[in-house]
């Protein structure tokens, strides 16, 4: 009879090819499906929120226009500081932060509504799927109101002040001589007006604050026109960060003080800096029990967040924050002995209430 004879090295193939067959048919056959949020036909699948903290910052822009007569103000008005170029440049005045939610795709639970200790909760969540309550209403949150710089005033021509000398005076340098004399000339009168030493003195208080305004306005506009004038706009800039880790003078933005915010790697602007802080560092991991039934919410830690500019400390901020903290399990028994209300803060997907009815279900 003949016996057929297999070597070493085929032996060694053959395991090879088992092995090989082993690892890739299954996973060909089972792809691997993404949870999505929302009601399933057994229960639900919902996120836990990070928090993102997001800054916004008030811009303002600020435009000198020199006056006509720039060049003789040192000489007939004795103002030695007076710029003869037009200039912009930008500067921070006023900066706000608040917190916000987003969808933490690590922390992806499902729940099982039917047959299950949490048979009756009805879950409500936004519209990425974030659990934000069960058994109640969501904490309305208020939309931010964007900023609205005030109306600006319409400037006045400081020419109309101008008397009929001036007009008609043939050189600049010969009218910046007759407006400082007119200058001097308001100067007077209202020291006059205020001394009582005026030759028509205002007959009550009213008339002669209205008779002080009307030649201070004429006094400034006319030196406005050797001094310049000041222009501002104001603008909001958001800016929206989500700390995963504690930072040391991490760059959170630059400001040029001609261009105004530009880009983190624009060396051209003065860096502001942002340092997290965790206060409270613990480690307490999720729950492994697979078997345990309930809500997984999230236990925010605490973090200061101070902004920098340089080495300046402009503020520093205590904030909770999501990713900071850990992640608990709330019994499902909470929701099946009593109705049971429990509203998550949407920042941090922390429990903000709690409340079970008096009579049971």
């Amino acid at each position: 009879m003949f016996t057929p004879i297999i070597n070493n090295m085929s032996v060694r193939h053959l395991l090879l090819l088992f092995l090989y067959s082993l690892i890739i048919l299954p996973s060909a056959a089972q792809p691997i499906t993404k949870l999505e949020p929302g009601r399933t036909p057994e229960g639900a699948v919902y996120f836990l929120p990070k928090t993102a903290v997001r800054i916004t910052l008030l811009v303002e822009r600020k435009v000198y226009q020199p006056g006509q007569y720039a060049q003789y103000a040192d000489q007939f008005l004795h103002l030695s500081n007076v710029e003869l170029d037009r200039q912009t440049t930008y500067s921070i005045v006023d900066y706000a932060i608040t917190t916000i939610g987003q969808r933490d795709t690590s922390k992806c639970y499902s729940i099982r509504l039917k047959g299950g200790k949490c048979e009756t909760a009805e879950l409500k969540m936004s519209e990425d799927g974030v659990l934000l309550a069960v058994n109640d209403e969501p904490i309305a949150t208020v939309a931010r109101q964007a900023f609205r710089s005030a109306p600006k005033s319409k400037a006045t021509d400081p020419r109309k002040y101008l008397n009929a000398e001036v007009l008609a005076a043939s050189s600049l340098s010969r009218q910046a001589e007759l407006i400082a004399t007119q200058i001097a000339e308001l100067q007077e009168s209202r020291h006059q007006l205020i001394t009582g030493e005026a030759d028509e003195m205002p007959e009550d208080e009213r008339q002669l604050s209205r008779m002080l305004r009307e030649i201070d306005m004429e006094r400034d506009g006319l030196m406005s026109l050797f001094t310049g004038t000041v222009t501002r706009d104001t603008t909001e800039h958001t800016l929206t960060v989500c700390p995963t880790a504690p930072t040391e003078r991490e760059v959170l933005f630059r400001l040029s003080a001609k261009r105004g915010l530009v880009d983190k790697d624009d060396l051209s602007g003065t860096p502001f800096f942002m340092t997290v802080e965790n206060l409270y560092p613990a480690e307490h991991p999720t729950p492994e029990n697979k078997k345990l039934e309930g809500f997984y919410v999230n236990r925010p830690g605490m973090a200061r967040l101070t902004l920098l500019q340089d080495e300046r400390q402009l503020a520093a901020f205590e904030l909770p924050l999501a990713q900071f903290g850990f992640v608990e399990l709330l019994d499902g028994s909470l929701f099946k002995k009593y109705v049971t209300h429990m509203r998550l803060h949407p920042a941090t997907g922390a429990v903000d209430s709690l409340q079970a009815d008096d009579e049971k279900k």
